[in-house]
């Protein structure tokens, strides 16, 4: 009897080992590059890696990416050793939610202290969260902030998310003010004039430049193409 356990225990084992990687779609951007890494590389297969060219101006991907125990590695260009064998030393480590179906991963250079590398922010890129014609805002800044297009306010805690769909039909040209809260009342960061879309979504940035000390709005439309989408590609 306990051989017959034994022999069905490695036999489990087995199984679960000849398990392919996992893998999920997963976008990339970059808020500033790592000199000399301006190009990235992840797995996508069991021994295949995509190099991603990053940009600051647009999200790249999605990319079917294979992660291993949670967590997805990005790598600077292969290194091939004295031995011969080729290592993708790794540059960043992506750790993701479980139950995420599908990734933006947003890479910030690592401080000038630390070794040369990205460090990383996961959000879930599922258009059930993350709809066509919505802003996702993520408050990089030392302050509360809040925001409103035409009538639908949201606000956000420093290093907080969080999600505003404005009401309006396609092409209504409709108010928009973004505000930080310092020294004890709010203040304007931004007020302009933008008009409803509902074929794309926006990441928006907010966050204080570290050089002139000012705060930002960065806004980065996100036209990642949907599942649908990409199910009708040949």
């Amino acid at each position: 009897m306990k051989l017959q356990i034994l022999s069905i225990l490695l036999a489990a084992l087995s199984l679960q080992a000849a398990e392919p990687p996992a893998k999920i779609p997963a976008s990339f951007y970059a808020f500033d590059y790592v000199a000399g890494h301006e190009s990235v590389f992840v797995r996508s297969g069991e021994a295949a890696y995509d190099e991603i060219r990053l940009s600051k101006a647009n999200i790249i991907g999605p990319i079917s990416t294979v992660f291993m125990q949670g967590q997805l590695l990005i790598n600077s260009k292969p290194v091939t050793g004295a031995d011969g064998k080729t290592t993708y030393p790794v540059l960043a480590t992506a750790t993701l939610p479980a139950g995420l179906k599908r990734a933006l991963v947003v890479l910030f250079p690592n401080a000038a202290d630390s070794p040369p590398g990205y460090r990383t922010l996961v959000v879930d890129h599922d258009s059930a969260t993350f709809a066509l014609g919505s802003y996702r805002m993520i408050n990089l800044a030392p302050y509360p902030v809040r925001g409103a297009v035409a009538e639908v306010q949201v606000e956000a805690k420093p290093g907080g998310i969080a999600n505003l769909m404005p009401k309006g039909e396609p092409g209504d040209i409709v108010p928009v003010r973004f505000e930080y809260f310092d020294n004890e009342r709010w203040n304007g960061l931004t007020e302009t004039r933008a008009a409803i879309r509902k074929d794309r979504r926006w990441l928006m940035f907010v966050y204080k430049d570290p050089d002139t000390g000012r705060m930002n709005i960065r806004t980065i439309p996100d036209r990642t193409p949907s599942p649908e989408e990409l199910e009708k590609k040949p």
